[in-house]
C-alpha cells in the first residue's frame, strides 16, 4: 500500500501582517442565527476608517461588547501573496 501526502495549498497565503488603528463611523448588528435571543448570538458589520491612508472598510466580527462610533480600534492588515489585503478586528 502506497501513502499519499496531502497538501494542502493555499491560493493566495498571507506573506505579511501589519496593525492598524482605525475609527468607528458605522455599526450593524445581525444575529448569527434567525431564531437568536434578543442580545445573544450576535456580531457586529463595522465601517470603519484606516487611520493611515483614510480608506474606508468594512469588517465582520463576533465580538462580546460592540464598539461605539467615532472610537480607535484595532485592525490587523494582512497583506496576501497575490495583492489583495484583506483585514481583522483586534481585541484590545
Amino acid at each position: 500500500m502506497k501513502s499519499i501526502a496531502i497538501v494542502g495549498l493555499q491560493a493566495n497565503p498571507v506573506v505579511a501582517t501589519q496593525r492598524v488603528m482605525a475609527v468607528v463611523e458605522y455599526i450593524r448588528v445581525k444575529p448569527i442565527s434567525p431564531y437568536a435571543m434578543v442580545g445573544h448570538n450576535l456580531y457586529y458589520t463595522y465601517d470603519v476608517r484606516l487611520d493611515d491612508d483614510n480608506t474606508r472598510i468594512s469588517i465582520d466580527d463576533d465580538v462580546e461588547q460592540s464598539h461605539l462610533i467615532g472610537s480607535l480600534v484595532p485592525i490587523e492588515r494582512q497583506h496576501h501573496k497575490h495583492g489583495v489585503d484583506t483585514y481583522r478586528l483586534l481585541s484590545g
